[in-house]
């Protein structure tokens, strides 16, 4: 551990996890975190719904930190996340972080992750699968949901750092308050790309992409794109300054692939 560092925070990276294992995933590597360093430990998922790593930094440094350490956590750690993160940290040091100092640990090494996960796997518990009931899904899967709006919601890793984190959790609460749940789908994506204007949402079949910056922003969403089917101009995200727009097939190109 460096040793002018005064808070670890831990920052793991699973873009996939349910919010029973998300949350033991956590307190595990809180668990870890104490034992091997004195002061405050937070520990927070990248793609998660909770804590970002930007707020968690906001919290270290009005808490009084003077140096705080970000320690990546992968097994291994995507490449993605590698060539992103050391940008963003750094970029909430020179814009956010004041006095305080931010260091940007290294992630463990694929090899030294496998090495650790050996004695588990050694001893880890296994059941014959003729013992288990066949199943590919329940009965309802077969059918798409009844549902006019598909509300597509970004948890990437650069979405969460800009304050992402809750806005799914937060859109279905508003749904429901508002009576829109019955017609619209709530699809968390991974990576929709214009991150730099994230949060970001996208409402289908209208197309139309827009940055939720505050709960302001999301309740004109709901009132007047999804429920009055009209607009929000200064909340859309446009496409690339002279971008070529992907243009329907025509009726003769149709079935013409072969």
């Amino acid at each position: 551990m460096t040793a002018a560092a005064d808070h670890l925070i831990l920052c793991v990276s699973q873009p996939s996890l349910s919010g029973c294992d998300e949350g033991r995933l956590l307190a595990a590597l809180h668990r870890a975190g104490r034992s091997v360093f004195a002061g405050p430990v937070t520990a927070l998922r990248l793609e998660g719904p909770g804590l970002g790593l930007a707020a968690a930094l906001r919290q270290a440094r009005d808490g009084g930190a003077r140096r705080v350490r970000v320690q990546p956590v992968g097994f291994p750690l995507a490449a993605n996340i590698l060539a992103w993160l050391p940008g963003a940290v750094a970029h909430f040091a020179a814009t956010e972080a004041g006095d305080m100092a931010v260091d940007l640990a290294d992630p463990p090494e694929p090899e030294e992750a496998a090495t650790a996960l050996a004695p588990l796997l050694a001893g880890s518990r296994s059941r014959d699968a003729r013992t288990l009931r066949p199943a590919l899904g329940k009965p309802g899967w077969q059918y798409p949901p009844d549902f006019d709006t598909h509300i597509l919601v970004c948890t990437g890793p650069r979405c969460a750092f800009l304050g992402s984190g809750t806005l799914q959790a937060r859109l279905k609460a508003r749904l429901a308050e508002t009576g829109l749940a019955d017609r619209c789908l709530v699809t968390a994506t991974g990576c929709l790309f214009p991150c730099n204007q994230g949060p970001v949402l996208a409402v289908y079949p209208r197309g139309l992409w827009f940055r939720i910056p505050d709960e302001a922003a999301l309740d004109r969403i709901l009132s007047d794109v999804v429920a009055a089917g009209g607009h929000a101009p200064d909340l859309a995200l446009s496409g690339r300054p002279g971008r070529r727009r992907v243009r329907t097939l025509s009726a003769s190109a149709t079935g013409s692939f072969s």
